[in-house]
């Protein structure tokens, strides 16, 4: 930077920061850095693009960035997401029929590729507006070289036909790797984000970790995608050379581990219960008013009031056609839980016919907002929607974290 204006050549615009004149085609303040030209597109230089890699990603480092912005930006920007959502599913439509053409001809129809490309760099730049890493508007366009973000992917004029089959499967390191990075990213996004508030300025050195990391992930997608057959490097450098033959067997071998040992945790996770306590209740009785023992249940007595079949429920919304409203009155007791609540999503009833179904309502009887702590005892009336056809059959509230996860214990009031 420097303090001497530069020589006028047209008409001067004033810097709105520090107001400085600058000549008409400055895009950026020569004093400040801050952006006077809003309306002409940023030229991109060639040199910009570089790396052997044939899918190439950067950011030019700004040098002054608006503090106001980062609080309006994520509203700014809706329109971009909104838009960038469809289009990343017309992407996958494309991907689709991608695969069967290189399936029989070992191409991808240039026209599909350089569209999924312009589609890219259109999330490309939406990214970096929102991400803080520029100032400047995203275009709503998918045009090169009309931002200060460049994304490219090289046209492959051959592609593997095995390859189809098997990428997912070798990507599944890099997604992991990812995956651990991006955690590592909010905090330093945070950090860059306390830094432009007070500074004006994204650190050099977070910002590249940033744009590293993005430029890691966009050639991951582009080798899953289909659109090119070179493996991804594990790295950061816009000048990494795609990974060597030792890194794909790595890979392979990675995946093959990896996929088993994630199948079997879910299988293994969908098939663990919580502890239930079942208890079992005539449902004449229940209809007439006679409430159930209590049920010590994750610190808590837990006890059936009553039951209302069919239930007169004063609300606007009446049941459909054909069903009828059923309410439960239980009673919850927490003597010694650290965590209690009583929600739609702690409670569950089952019919006659095999349906199950949340509540309509859970009545409002706490000021918490369904949170019970300890020491409280609370009654809350519990709605259905039940078919005329069925009756209930089990009704189960897990008072814990056995509402969410297959972890401490619930009681299942079954009916007869």
């Amino acid at each position: 930077m420097t303090d001497q204006p530069p020589a006028a050549t047209g008409q001067e615009r004033f810097c709105h920061n520090c107001g400085a004149p600058n000549p008409d085609e400055y895009n950026f303040c020569f004093r400040c850095g801050t952006r006077v030209n809003f309306l002409r597109p940023i030229p991109v230089p060639d040199t910009f693009l570089t790396g052997p890699y044939p899918v190439r990603y950067n950011v030019q480092y700004p040098e002054k960035l608006s503090r106001l912005l980062i609080f309006v930006k994520w509203l700014f920007v809706i329109p971009h997401f909104l838009i960038v959502n469809a289009l990343s599913t017309v992407s996958g439509v494309v991907g689709f029929i991608a695969w069967f053409a290189i399936l029989f001809t070992r191409r991808y129809p240039k026209g599909l590729f350089e569209l999924v490309v312009g589609f890219n760099r259109w999330g490309a730049n939406v990214a970096a507006y929102a991400g803080l890493l520029r100032d400047e508007y995203p275009p709503f366009s998918t045009d090169p070289g009309r931002y200060p973000v460049g994304y490219e992917v090289e046209y492959p004029e051959g592609l593997s036909r095995w390859l189809i089959f098997v990428k997912l499967l070798l990507v599944i390191p890099h997604y992991i790797v990812l995956y651990t990075l991006a955690v590592i990213a909010v905090f330093i996004w945070i950090i860059g984000w306390f830094a432009i508030l007070f500074t004006g300025r994204f650190p050099r050195g977070l910002f590249n970790f940033i744009v590293g990391l993005i430029r890691w992930n966009y050639r991951v997608s582009a080798y899953a995608s289909l659109m090119r057959d070179e493996f991804p490097p594990y790295s950061f450098s816009a000048e990494a050379k795609p990974g060597s033959g030792r890194t794909i067997a790595l890979s392979a071998v990675g995946g093959l581990i990896i996929v088993p040992v994630v199948i079997g945790s879910i299988v293994a996770v969908s098939t663990i219960e919580p502890e239930t306590r079942e208890v079992a209740v005539r449902y004449a009785d229940a209809r007439a008013g006679y409430q159930t023992i209590p049920v010590e249940v994750d610190g808590n007595y837990v006890t059936l009031l009553s039951v209302e079949d069919p239930a007169d429920v004063r609300r606007p919304v009446q049941p459909r056609a054909g069903h009828r409203f059923v309410r439960f009155e239980i009673e919850v007791w927490n003597y010694n839980s650290l965590f209690t609540s009583v929600s739609r999503e702690n409670l569950e009833l089952k019919d006659t016919q095999g349906r199950h179904s949340t509540p309509e309502t859970v009545g409002d009887f706490s000021p918490t907002g369904g949170i019970v702590v300890s020491g409280d005892t609370v009654v809350v009336q519990v709605v259905f929607e039940v078919r005329d056809s069925a009756d209930p059959a089990t009704l189960t509230y897990a008072p814990g974290f056995a509402a969410y996860f297959p972890i401490g214990e619930r009681v299942r009031f079954e009916f007869r």
